[in-house]
C-alpha cells in the first residue's frame, strides 16, 4: 500500500528538488488557510476546550495548523477527554469494567490516529525538529558553502 502524502515541511528526505518543494509548500499554505480561527467549537465542554487550546498552543511554533484543522483538533480533544473520563471511572470503581475497557481501547486507537494527523507523537516532533534544523542550516550561507565543498 502506498504511503500517504506528507506535508512538505514534514518531509525529511531529499526526493524533492528546491523548486518542487517551494511550489508544494506554496500550494499547501494556500490550502491550509489562515490559522486565525483556531478556536474550539461552542458545543465542546470546558475540559475539551481546555485540551483543544493546549494542543493549539503547543503546536503554534510548528506552524502546521490551519483553520481547517479545527475539526481534527475537536475530535482529538473530545477523544482525550473521554479517555480520561473512562480512566477516572475505572479508578473510582476499583475494578476493571470490561465494557469501559473496550470503550477505552476504541478511543485509544482513535487517539493514535489523531496523533499521527496532528504530529503529536514524540517521533513526529523529533522529525519536525530535524527538518527545521536542516532548513535553518540550508539558509545559513556559511553552512551552505561548506556543504557545497563536500
Amino acid at each position: 500500500m502506498a504511503r500517504p502524502c506528507k506535508n512538505v515541511k514534514l518531509q525529511h528526505d531529499r526526493s524533492l528538488d528546491n523548486d518542487e518543494a517551494a511550489l508544494r509548500l506554496s500550494n499547501e499554505n494556500k490550502l491550509k488557510g489562515d490559522a486565525a480561527q483556531l478556536r474550539p467549537p461552542k458545543y465542546m465542554t470546558t475540559a475539551q476546550k481546555k485540551i483543544f487550546r493546549y494542543i493549539v498552543k503547543n503546536l503554534e511554533a510548528a506552524e502546521i495548523l490551519g483553520n481547517l484543522d479545527v475539526y481534527v483538533l475537536s475530535e482529538c480533544s473530545i477523544c482525550i477527554d473521554r479517555m480520561q473520563e473512562i480512566e477516572r471511572t475505572i479508578n473510582e470503581a476499583g475494578s476493571i469494567i470490561p465494557s469501559l475497557v473496550r470503550l477505552k481501547e476504541t478511543y485509544t486507537k482513535a487517539f493514535f490516529r489523531y496523533c499521527n494527523e496532528l504530529s503529536l507523537s514524540p517521533q513526529s516532533r523529533a522529525k519536525l525538529a530535524n527538518i527545521n534544523l536542516q532548513a535553518s542550516n540550508e539558509e545559513n550561507p556559511l553552512i551552505k558553502a561548506l556543504m557545497d565543498d563536500e
